[in-house]
């Protein structure tokens, strides 16, 4: 499973200033030829400590495996992420 690309990437204001919740639009690869794509939600939580949790959901059906696409974004979302791509 791989991320081709996030697109549209929206932020959505939270009260909370230690999380912070988007949607966007992935596109994901699937075996050699597959495409699927569907809007997604994510929340990234800073913890005390520093750590920070992702959270993935989709809020599309998609046509491929859903733990291993989850799995792909959010290793693509905390690289956004650590290089500051995230409005």
């Amino acid at each position: 499973m791989k991320v081709l690309d996030l697109t549209n990437i929206s932020r959505r204001e939270t009260p909370l200033l230690y999380r912070r919740t988007y949607t966007a639009t992935a596109v994901l690869a699937h075996g050699a030829t597959q495409l699927a794509s569907g809007r997604v939600e994510f929340v990234l939580e800073h913890s005390p400590l520093g750590a920070v949790d992702i959270r993935v959901r989709f809020l599309d059906d998609i046509d491929c495996p859903v733990l291993p696409a989850a799995s792909a974004l959010r290793s693509h979302i905390s690289k956004l992420e650590q290089s500051g791509e995230l409005p």
